[in-house]
């Protein structure tokens, strides 16, 4: 009674599936030494789970075929060419031929890149402008004092 009791509990089922608890698996597995039946159920649950999922599977779309299939071309060939020679093969033939492909990301770094830097130097040209145009100022109205200066010295004089 006891281990029909045990069968139906469903810790057969975790333990295939391996949702068990360590205790629930020390347990099992000292039942299936004790009760030998416990093996053949436990066989019995991996071959319904196995039936369940054949029965339900979902077949992958053709593209992903093609795609391992390529793969396995690949290295089927390129293990012969290993049994044939000693040199390593790469592929760095572009997609299309015409030219090779940079990610995306480093597409939109270079121009962020390239308008800061157009950027910075409006920036640079405008302040050397204006700077330029402060030291005239300046160079300016050092003549003025000195010119005035000069004006009060020779009023003084005469």
């Amino acid at each position: 009674m006891e281990l029909k009791f045990y069968i139906e509990s469903g810790i057969i089922e975790s333990y295939v599936l391996g949702l068990a608890s360590e205790t629930e698996v020390e347990e099992l597995e000292h039942m299936r030494k004790l009760f030998p039946e416990l093996d053949t159920e436990v066989e019995l649950a991996e071959r319904r789970l196995e039936k369940a999922c054949f029965d339900e599977a979902v077949l992958p779309p053709v593209e992903i075929r093609e795609r391992v299939l390529q793969k396995v071309r690949w290295e089927y060939a390129g293990a012969q060419a290993d049994a044939q020679s000693n040199y390593t093969f790469i592929n760095i033939q572009p997609k299309d031929g015409s030219h090779i492909s940079v990610h995306r990301w480093w597409k939109i770094f270079f121009i962020i890149i390239f308008i800061l830097s157009k950027i910075f130097l409006f920036f640079a040209i405008l302040y050397y402008l204006k700077y330029r145009q402060e030291k005239e100022k300046q160079q300016e109205r050092a003549a003025a004092t000195v010119l005035i200066h000069a004006r009060k010295a020779n009023i003084f004089y005469i």
